[in-house]
């Protein structure tokens, strides 16, 4: 099995990760061992009741979560940690391990290896999706979840509703002038993606979308959150390709929805190109004890659009 998560004296496997960090990025500052001589980046923001965080993508660092957490920390410890392949975490042997289930079965293994017995389990964008697996997978451990700005199907399961959606969203940014240079990055995303060569080719095209997903680029909360992200990106190429080469297009969790035992709460901002109110709703259908909140004049990235909502939301549900 390897080496195990913890040392034999009974304490946290870690080291400081900061001399080996990627160029550009503040990496997360601790470091967790798992087994089998891989590792785990992680940071805890925050003093309180134990969450876990999981970042969107797939294939960015949850260092572009410090924020979030922080509107949190008064009330909860929250647990920022690196996604396989993404910060100094190891990537999987296998790419096909990118998708939900993989990232939550290394998730779980991290939160053994921490300590950590029982938590809120919180995700954003694709992260959403990998803490209701988590949830489903091993419910003994997840006392609630959140999904923020989350789904339950691709693009495919969708259908005309979803597209209607996301068509609405995009073209309340028409008369930007950066609008049709993204719009036109937008719609070619998964064959430029699944063409690059080079992880900064789609940190670029990530750049240029970025502004697409909110109901305003230009609010200042906005604005940094935008500019620290073209700051700071640093793409996993290879996961993000295991996503748009059919697992976005495909993906379905609501099966295994049926394995959630925990209450749950989903955040959607109202006008949120896609993981809008109409995900939202879907995600309530498939669920015994969900809550959907809808923020208004708010796109996908709820805690920099909303960050006020965000804290009253979650304090209200889990704090």
């Amino acid at each position: 099995m390897g080496r195990g998560c913890r040392r034999k004296n009974g304490a946290k496997s870690k080291r400081r990760a900061d001399e080996e960090r990627p160029r550009g990025m503040r990496a997360l500052a601790e470091i967790v061992e798992l087994p089998q001589g891989r590792v785990a980046s992680y940071e805890v923001i925050g003093e309180g009741k134990p969450m876990l965080y999981f970042q969107g993508g797939p294939g960015y660092s949850a260092s572009l979560l410090r924020d979030d957490a922080e509107l949190l920390a008064d009330r909860f410890a929250v647990h920022l940690i690196d996604p396989p392949g993404s910060g100094r975490s190891t990537p999987p042997d296998d790419s096909s391990q990118y998708d939900h289930l993989g990232h939550a079965r290394f998730y779980e293994e991290v939160r053994q290896g921490l300590g950590v017995e029982r938590a809120t389990i919180m995700g954003i964008s694709f992260g959403s999706l990998v803490a209701l697996t988590y949830a489903a997978l091993f419910p003994d451990r997840a006392t609630r979840c959140i999904a923020v700005a989350s789904r339950v199907t691709g693009e495919e399961g969708a259908g005309d509703e979803g597209a209607r959606e996301t068509e609405q969203m995009l073209a309340r940014h028409e008369g930007e002038p950066w609008y049709p240079s993204a719009r036109e990055t937008w719609w070619a995303w998964t064959e430029r993606v699944l063409a690059a060569r080079e992880a900064s080719e789609v940190d670029e095209m990530m750049a240029e979308i970025l502004p697409l997903y909110t109901a305003d680029p230009e609010r200042p909360g906005v604005k940094r959150m935008i500019d620290a992200w073209r700051g700071e990106l640093a793409t996993n190429l290879e996961a993000v390709k295991v996503w748009e080469n059919g697992l976005y297009q495909t993906i379905d969790i609501r099966p295994l929805l049926n394995d959630v035992r925990c209450p749950v709460l989903a955040l959607a901002g109202e006008l949120d190109l896609i993981c809008g109110p109409f995900h939202a709703n879907a995600l309530a259908r498939a669920l015994p004890d969900a809550r959907v909140m809808i923020i208004p004049d708010c796109g996908h990235f709820i805690p920099a659009e909303a960050p006020d909502a965000f804290r009253e939301a979650i304090l209200a549900f889990a704090g």
